[in-house]
């Protein structure tokens, strides 16, 4: 890589190198640029490789023009006096992400040569609003003409100047809110752009939904302040704008409501998190809950029974809510949900309709009331009520009493159950049958659930579940989310649920994107992804499924799982298909439950379990945000052993299939001690026990304990079983509530540290005439049987029997079970075995645990034949599989030592001999090794970025792919060739993407942008000035014109400005009078002196605006420059990145 900050000297040298190599070598193709019939720079728009930019959410309208608007460093703020301190703040946010400083005008100035930053309100007849109507009148600006009627709506315009106009960044709302998005869009743009360079565009956008945001409604522990401060805070930025306060343990809410808060409370809790959501627009909607009429709250309830006490109680209710406004709320919420249905015992008029009538007509005299100078007094209170019923999943019935309610209140439902979803179908069915669209309050991703498991998990994706595409604009009047008591990885939901109640997806396809995009907005707040954002994402893949305990009963979603009562979301899709975590790990799995396993097998699970520990190392040494981290640290942790245990499992499994069982053993007990510390890592859930936090329930875990399985099988020399060749059922007992060890394949999994636990319905019991039963696929002969349960005196049953039911389906008792934890039946001969239960005889006071129930296959003899068998031996053995992968050679090695023992194995079966020949025949297959590039190969040309040179966007992708490889070469005698090329063509591709800064390119075109009122001017200069700016103007626009990529160095930029400069400088009027300098006015910046705010610890040339003193160097290397534009050299051909 080049030294920080070449000197001309450098530059020159390179230069004068190349110019004696041009006799040898042909010119250099110059590519072809527009450019204006004057002779001016070339377009800055294509400083933008794709000329799109990425924002969430997504907007509605993007129109892309030709050419793009430079920033400057100073620009002119005109904002009406309607936009209030919050979209103010954002403005001076955005610009200060690219260092620009402002000063205000009253009018909108016309000079040519300056930025203007303009940001009014639709209607107001104010001077942007003016000045935006006469854009559209005169053609330069199209705006539709419903654009303004919509949700939140506003226009974002960026239109560059030329030597009568000056540049114009516009943002025009429907109202302060509104400009306030479109200042959040523009603050986005700012963050990806790899320059200065802003592409002439126009946005037109608006929002699907009225209302968006996320409810702390969950059962748990409640948010701190500062978690709420924190969240309110980043919705901002993607312009979400309700939180409505709902914690069920704040008991001021519920079951105190009448309590007024401390003023300890108000100053320290309340009052900042009602500034946080009024700053971000993330409104804090303060909601009672006045309804609830149990526990701690029973009695307290709002009262209809008398008009005396509806208008005492009303009056409270008034107060509480006046406290908060007081303090800065500006919006509140009822809510009914999980109370007591008083309309059911009153009418819903004369309670629920009341009340919202009365609140509303109160909201409305708050709002009239002025201070002494006529202000409001409780400015940006809005009238919009939330209310959630106390029948809020909505079955379709009782719905007519909703059309009374006043059109300011929005009506709360949770799509038809419980854990509901936002579709298209609920939403029509609720507005044609009330008149009224639903805000939908989304369980998801609420984990609250949890408290019915033995273990705490995060959900980390599940929006094809619970945001259905196909709604349209007014489908729903609101959308909130109910998020986990973990705030920081809530964001992750959120994020998604913001993008979707924007512009709402209209494909699955929508949802995935999303997904894939959030996490470097939720770890740091931008758009382009970190490594520790890469590694978060990865880990989040393996974290979706939700559970709902079971609470809405039966029903058929694809991706619900009866049996664990969750969703299982996606969990370990990969949507990009880059790591089949899914596939890869559910093939492996299958392999280990039925034995068949080979060294072979392992690879790719290999690859899946190092990539998964390195996610959680890179995002261990990356987070972006501290707080996400501390919250979620357990699951990092859980990560971390439970990787490694894998990788150790897949180990040991290798060991033993090698045969050497001694070394096998020890490490797999290396794996095992590894598994259970992953479940030391503890949080505290809704009853404040402390459980371990878990991931990858569905695919990831699972598949280590199938590798414990298979290696304890292994080195114990017992047979693995196969589970598909049985089947579990029960009768009058199922699987327990607690949601750990419900899986009934651990009965006939063979491993007898795995359970089934199981309860009757309605009791904590076992019912008698409870049964268990394991069917085999094909009935078999069977002369002993194992019966395995928990330990005596343990959650065992006392008092039953074991049976077997034959090929004719006759059932025969074997003996009884007494309560022992292991039980061995044997008969005095062999029977046919279709199944075999156990029934309890007598019930229980206590759940069933059990760990093994089977019937031992006996093999029948028959003729065996060998020749195959030792005919495939031969052929093995003469395989040449030195350039295989190391699991492909110690499979084959493997198998044939298998096959060897099979052969002098004079008791093996015809099945057994058949296996050997297969399990040859696959081994023979072998992966070729990848040996293009080596790990110190790939090491020693490594592009670093220690100067900042390259675009942060490009250089992680970079970086990314760059770590993929080596990780891969780090086990390069496991390197598949197809696996090896893969990685090294997106090595090869990323690093040849790489993009220089442009920074010092934009400041050299708008350099020679503000050079244009010099040319075709010789006769009003001295012919020796104007000569030189000549040469140095055309060596400038040549070298941009041949360098539309922004290719060139930073350095020669920041050279060929420095000499534009000096030569303006140097101009000297004919007539011996002081030239003047075109849109230059006292105080502003001279062409080519543009100066933006340095990034920290960052001296690179031309980045930061500042000219380096290159004095006569500069003409020396415009002269150098010359000799090679005639040859057909440029800069940009001369580039070369070095490592």
């Amino acid at each position: 890589m080049r030294a920080n900050g070449n000197s001309t000297h450098e530059i020159l040298g390179k230069i004068v190198t190349a110019i004696a190599s041009i006799a040898m070598t042909a010119a250099f193709a110059v590519p072809a640029m527009a450019a204006s019939d004057s002779g001016t720079a070339a377009d800055p728009g294509t400083t933008q490789q794709s000329g799109q930019y990425k924002i969430y959410p997504q907007p509605q309208n993007t129109e892309y023009g030709d050419g793009s608007l430079i920033l400057r460093d100073k620009a002119n703020t005109v904002v009406e006096p309607g936009i209030d301190s919050a979209t103010k703040a954002r403005l001076n946010e955005a610009l200060k992400l690219k260092g620009i400083e402002t000063t205000a005008a009253d009018a909108v100035p016309e000079t040519a040569y300056q930025l203007n930053v303009l940001v009014g309100i639709n209607g107001s007849n104010g001077v942007v609003d003016k000045y935006a109507k006469q854009l559209i009148a005169d053609g330069t600006l199209k705006v539709d003409d419903s654009t303004f009627s919509k949700n939140d709506s506003y226009v974002l315009a960026v239109r560059q100047g030329n030597a009568k106009t000056p540049d114009t960044i516009l943002v025009l709302g429907r109202d302060t809110d509104s400009a306030f998005y479109g200042l959040t869009t523009l603050y986005q743009i700012f963050q990806q752009l790899p320059g200065r360079a802003v592409s002439n565009l126009t946005f037109s956008d608006w929002a699907d939904v009225k209302s968006r945001g996320f409810i702390e409604g969950y059962y748990g522990s409640p948010w701190s302040t500062k978690d709420r401060v924190n969240l309110m805070t980043w919705g901002g930025y993607y312009k979400m704008n309700t939180y409505v306060y709902a914690p069920k343990d704040d008991p001021l809410h519920r079951n105190n409501w009448r309590g007024l808060y401390t003023k300890d409370q108000i100053e320290n809790e309340i009052k900042p998190q009602a500034e946080a959501g009024n700053k971000s627009k993330v409104r804090f909607v303060y909601a009672l809950a006045p309804f609830h009429n149990d526990g701690e709250a029973r009695g307290k309830h709002f009262r209809f029974d008398t008009e005396e006490h509806y208008q005492k109680d009303l009056k409270e209710l008034k107060a509480k809510y006046m406290q908060t406004i007081d303090a800065g709320v500006r919006q509140i919420a009822l809510l009914a949900d999980d109370s007591t249905d008083w309309g059911a015992q009153y009418g819903n008029d004369n309670t629920y309709v009341r009340v919202l009538k009365d609140l509303t007509d109160w909201i409305h005299e708050l709002q009239q009331e002025k201070n002494d100078d006529g202000t409001a007094k409780y400015e940006g209170l809005k009238d919009t009520i939330l209310y959630c019923p106390a029948l809020y999943s909505y079955t379709g019935a009782g719905d007519a009493w909703y059309k009374d309610i006043p059109s300011n209140v929005q009506i709360v439902m949770t799509g038809g159950r419980t854990f509901g979803v936002a579709s298209k179908d609920f939403a029509d069915t609720f507005t044609k049958n009330t008149g009224r669209a639903p805000f939908m309050w989304i369980n998801w991703p609420c984990s609250d659930m949890n408290r019915n498991t033995a273990y705490q998990y995060l959900v980390m994706g599940g929006q094809n579940n619970f945001l259905k595409p196909g709604a349209t604009y007014g489908t729903y009047d609101g959308i909130m989310l109910n998020p986990m008591q973990q705030s920081e990885p809530s964001k992750q939901g959120i994020f998604m649920a913001a993008d979707y109640s924007w512009n709402l997806w209209q494909s699955e396809k929508d949802g995935q994107q999303s997904w894939e995009d959030s996490f470097s907005y939720i770890d740091h707040n931008s758009p382009i992804a970190s490594k520790g954002s890469r590694g978060l994402r990865d880990l989040a893949m393996n974290m979706r499924i939700l559970n709902d305990g079971g609470i809405d009963g039966a029903h058929k979603d694809a991706e619900y799982d009866a049996v664990n009562k969750w969703w299982i979301n996606n969990e370990s899709v990969d949507y990009t298909g880059k790591l089949d975590v899914k596939g890869v790990l559910t093939e492996l799995k299958g392999k280990l439950d039925g034995g068949t396993a080979t060294a072979a097998d392992f690879s790719q699970a290999l690859t899946v379990y190092t990539t998964l520990q390195r996610a959680a190392k890179n995002y261990r040494a990356n987070p972006g945000d501290k707080n996400m981290f501390d919250q979620i640290e357990p699951w990092i942790s859980y990560w971390d052993d439970l990787t490694a245990s894998a990788i150790d499992y897949i180990t040991a499994a290798k060991q033993a299939l090698a045969g050497d069982t001694e070394a096998a053993k020890a490490t797999y007990a290396t794996a095992k001690a590894a598994f259970a510390k992953s479940d030391t890592h503890t949080i505290a859930d809704y009853y404040q026990r402390n459980k371990p936090a878990r991931g990858g329930l569905v695919i990831v875990r699972p598949t280590v304990q199938a590798l414990d399985s298979f290696v304890k099988a292994k080195t114990s020399g017992s047979v693995t079983p196969t589970p598909s060749d049985a089947t579990v059922s029960t009768n009058g007992v199922g699987a327990a509530a607690w949601h750990e060890n419900v899986d009934p394949k651990a009965v006939i999994d063979g491993d007898d540290s795995t359970f089934f636990w199981m309860q009757s319905a309605g009791c904590d019991c076992v019912k008698a005439n409870a049964a268990l039963t394991v069917t085999y696929a094909e009935a078999r002969k069977a002369k002993e049987f194992r019966f395995i349960q928990a330990e005596k005196g343990g959650d065992t049953i006392v008092n039953g029997k074991i049976e077997y039911q034959d090929a004719d389906g006759n059932w025969t008792k074997i003996g009884d079970v007494n309560g022992d934890q292991k039980q061995i039946f044997t008969l005095d001969s062999a029977a046919t075995v279709k199944a075999v239960r156990i029934t309890n005889l007598a019930q229980t006071s206590k759940w069933w645990k059990v760990y093994d129930l089977s019937a031992t296959k006996i093999d029948e003899p028959g003729t065996v034949t060998k020749d195959a068998l030792n005919a495939k031996i031969a052929e093995a053995e003469k395989v040449d599989s030195a350039d295989w992968t190391k699991s492909s050679r110690e499979a084959l090695a493997d198998a044939i030592a298998a096959a060897k023992a099979v052969a002098a194995d004079q008791d093996a079966t015809q099945a057994k001999v058949d296996a050997a020949v297969a399990a040859l025949e696959s081994a023979m297959k072998g992966v070729e090794r990848y040996t293009a590039k080596t790990a110190d190969q790939l090491k020693a040309e490594h592009v670093s970025n220690d100067d900042a040179t390259y675009t942060e966007a490009s250089y992680n992708k970079y970086q990314s792919a760059y770590d993929d490889f080596a990780a891969a070469l780090a086990n390069a005698d496991d390197l598949a060739k197809a696996d090896g090329e893969a990685l090294e063509a997106a090595y090869t591709a990323a690093k040849s993407a790489l993009r220089y800064d442009q920074s010092a390119r934009d400041y050299a075109q708008l350099a020679l942008n503000d050079a244009e009122p010099y040319v075709g001017k010789a006769s009003e200069y001295t012919k020796d000035s104007y000569a030189k700016f000549t040469v140095a103007y055309e060596a400038l626009s040549k070298q941009l014109k041949a360098d539309p990529n922004g290719e060139g160095d930073p350095a020669t930029y920041t050279a060929l400005r420095a000499a534009l400069d000096k030569a303006i400088k140097g101009l000297v009027k004919s007539d011996g009078t002081e030239p003047e300098r075109p849109g230059e006015k006292p105080g502003e910046n001279k062409p080519g002196e543009n100066k933006p705010g340095e990034k920290p610890g960052v001296n690179k040339p031309g980045a930061d605006g500042k000219l380096s003193n290159t004095g006569a160097d500069v003409f020396g290397l415009i002269a150098a420059m010359t000799m090679l534009a005639a040859a057909g050299v440029t800069m940009a051909g001369l580039r070369k990145r070095i490592g």
